[in-house]
């Protein structure tokens, strides 16, 4: 008896033991990678899917290629199946020039294991030197969201903070090399030492009050505890319902925010395949509607779609 207690007892331990980890594997040479103009674009799926939508779209119009993957026990197991391959469900990309990152996450991770894997991408973002990070997320709303929707840019203090004291170096420089001032002056005023326009941050606004979560807000807070300068692009859409036209407002948001004119990203084709959608989806719910009043009712008083409905984005 005893015995048996102790094996029982041993194999319980080993249980408790098993180690749980959370890892980057690199699978490409990382040395192209700028060291200091790196920028690192994370889109998760979150309202609309416009975040997973957009980074999967940048990746396709920069030529990026796939640089390393997160390994995780707090990922959801699973592989993604894109364009003829087998994938891991939570990526990192690169582009050729080396001075742009995307991350990808298209499985579910366990909310006690998100911190260890956001450590990790840090971890990660810190020895390649990652300059800035840009999340692109959605605003979860009700329904089709309004035509005039308009995205939102959160920026941190220390983005805008580096970018004063970054200018001032620059005008520094310029008064001690004339080579200096005219690269300066082909600028048009943009800090140089930085990826972003901070003219893009002021035009947006400023007084907006929200409360970012998941995967997206965790990114975006470890980046605030390590002092790197980071920034969300944010636009309303609809939960459950990918919203190709929302990832396009996105990217043209991020157009205007980016100094380099070879990151500006044509967005037409989303655009056609969003309102393609839309109107899809306006014939949809409109049937609906009437097929519900035909029958008596059986939905909602106020005549939406019951939320039990929609899948969760």
């Amino acid at each position: 008896m005893n015995s048996m207690s102790s094996s029982l007892s041993g194999s319980s331990e080993t249980a408790i033991t098993t180690p749980i980890t959370t890892k980057i594997i690199t699978i490409a040479d990382l040395n192209n990678l700028k060291k200091d103009r790196t920028i690192l674009i994370a889109g998760f799926p979150g309202p609309g899917l416009v975040g997973s939508i957009s980074t999967s779209y940048i990746i396709d119009k920069l030529e990026m290629y796939q640089i390393a993957f997160v390994e995780s026990h707090y990922i959801s197991p699973g592989v993604i199946f894109i364009d003829g391959k087998l994938r891991h469900p939570f990526r990192l990309y690169a582009n050729k020039e080396g001075n742009v990152c995307v991350l990808v996450c298209e499985a579910p991770i366990m909310m006690d294991g998100i911190h260890f894997v956001l450590d990790a991408v840090m971890d990660w973002a810190i020895k390649n030197s990652i300059e800035e990070v840009m999340v692109l997320d959605g605003i979860p709303v009700q329904g089709i969201p309004d035509s005039d929707r308009k995205t939102v840019i959160l920026a941190s203090e220390n983005m805008e903070q580096n970018t004063d004291k970054e200018t001032k170096v620059t005008v520094t420089e310029v008064k001690k090399d004339k080579e200096s001032e005219d690269e300066s002056a082909s600028d048009d005023g943009a800090n140089p030492q930085s990826n972003f326009n901070r003219n893009a941050i002021e035009d947006s606004t400023k007084k907006y009050t929200t409360f970012i979560g998941g995967i997206a807000g965790g990114l975006l807070s470890a980046c605030l505890s390590n002092q790197i300068p980071c920034a969300a692009i944010l636009i309303p859409s609809s939960s459950g319902i990918p919203d190709p036209e929302g990832a396009s407002l996105l990217i043209e948001s991020f157009n205007n925010f980016i100094n380099d004119n070879k990151l500006k990203i044509e967005t037409s084709q989303l655009r056609e395949q969003g309102q393609k959608l839309k109107k899809q989806l306006e014939q949809i719910i409109k049937a609906e509607q009437e097929q519900r009043a035909a029958g008596g009712g059986g939905g909602s008083e106020d005549g939406n779609v019951p939320s039990h409905r929609l899948m969760y984005g």
